[in-house]
């Protein structure tokens, strides 16, 4: 037995739950607001490229991740159940994974729950969302579906490039270059095409369809930038909501609507937008940086939020509507955020970390 080792590990583990909980805590707050460190994994060093084995995932609730050139899959309790890496492109979802490299003329997928392989046999780059299976092809305006056993579902071409989207399990919200969104149901179906206009140059930057479909968002435009709500009312969808935002993005916008469909989280210049669906209402919380991810919790009390400007990261808190609990900043060239109730999951390079929030139940 390595006592040396282990002990070594020990003492860096305890290090980084002292690091995390401090900087959690600098801010005060109020009520019973703390934050429990649970657990810190550091990814193995792998000094090849190295994928996992086809074997099926020993947990249904394993995430997903990748960092830098790593991925595999953790569980709530800390177990990695194996990692790889690769210097190529990766797509990673519960479903399973996918390594290919930028000129792919066809794609392996691999399914977590078997092992077994799913040949995707075109040229393009794969996206996996849950258990959907995309491919956006050659040329940047067409995307397909795929099913689980490799087969193609439906096929949306248009005439300009895609620039925005994003799926749930209800259905697809495409953006393109020349100010189109078009809402498909889980057929590929066309429920709606819209172009919301209002902008001197019509684009759609970021686009996200909630959870049960029945609300589209997207930021559009450039001078002057918009957000844009739409509602599902019957087979169509119709604006009911937009604002004009400060300033303009130039580049793709992050927009994402939490579980519940209520809020919906959405990139601006000047910060970090939050729309609530329930009061037709939005105000932005003035966040430095690029919207990595967010997350929040079943009751909606809380929202996490992960920025990266250049080599630093910024983890907020925020408790709703928009008072800011704690903040910490940290070095590192990647990360990812997970939140799952009162349970962050935190990527940073080599190291994976669970923080439990407590005190609010």
């Amino acid at each position: 037995m390595n006592i040396k080792g282990n002990i070594k590990y020990l003492l860096a583990g305890t290090i980084v739950f002292l690091l995390v909980y401090l900087l959690l805590a600098a801010i005060p707050m109020g009520r019973d607001f703390y934050f429990e460190p649970t657990w810190v994994r550091y990814l193995p060093e792998i000094t090849e490229e190295q994928t996992p084995s086809e074997q099926p995932l020993p947990d249904e609730t394993a995430e997903p991740f990748v960092l830098g050139t790593s991925f595999g899959y953790f569980t709530g309790d800390g177990s990695l159940l194996f990692t790889g890496a690769t210097e190529e492109r990766v797509a990673i979802s519960p479903l399973g994974w996918a390594i290919y490299p930028h000129d792919a003329e066809q794609t392996t997928i691999t399914l977590a729950a078997n092992g077994a392989r799913v040949l995707i046999p075109e040229p393009g780059y794969v996206h996996l969302q849950q258990d959907r299976i995309y491919l956006f092809h050659p040329g940047g305006n067409r995307v397909s579906r795929y099913d689980a056993s490799g087969s193609s579902l439906w096929t949306r071409a248009h005439s300009a490039p895609i620039t925005a989207f994003n799926t749930s399990p209800s259905g697809t919200v495409l953006g393109y270059a020349d100010g189109n969104l078009s809402i498909l149901d889980q057929d590929g179906s066309l429920l709606s095409s819209l172009y919301p206009g209002g902008s001197d140059h019509e684009v759609i930057l970021g686009a996200a369809i909630s959870p049960d479909g029945a609300l589209v968002a997207c930021v559009s435009g450039i001078d002057r930038q918009r957000f844009i709500v739409a509602s599902r009312m019957g087979n169509q969808y119709r604006i009911v909501y937009h604002s004009y935002l400060d300033g303009n993005l130039r580049r793709q916008a992050y927009v994402h609507f939490e579980q519940s469909g209520r809020y919906a989280f959405f990139e601006t210049e000047t910060g970090l937008g939050i729309f609530d669906s329930t009061a037709l209402a939005s105000r932005v919380l003035p966040i430095t940086g690029r919207i990595v991810a967010t997350g929040s919790d079943p009751s909606n009390t809380v929202f996490t939020v992960l920025a990266r400007m250049e080599n630093r990261f910024t983890l907020s808190v925020f408790e709703e509507p928009d008072h800011l609990i704690a903040k910490t900043e940290f070095p590192g060239e990647h990360a990812f955020l997970r939140q799952q109730g009162t349970t962050i999951y935190l990527g940073i390079d080599n190291r994976i970390s669970r923080i439990d929030i407590r005190g609010y139940e």
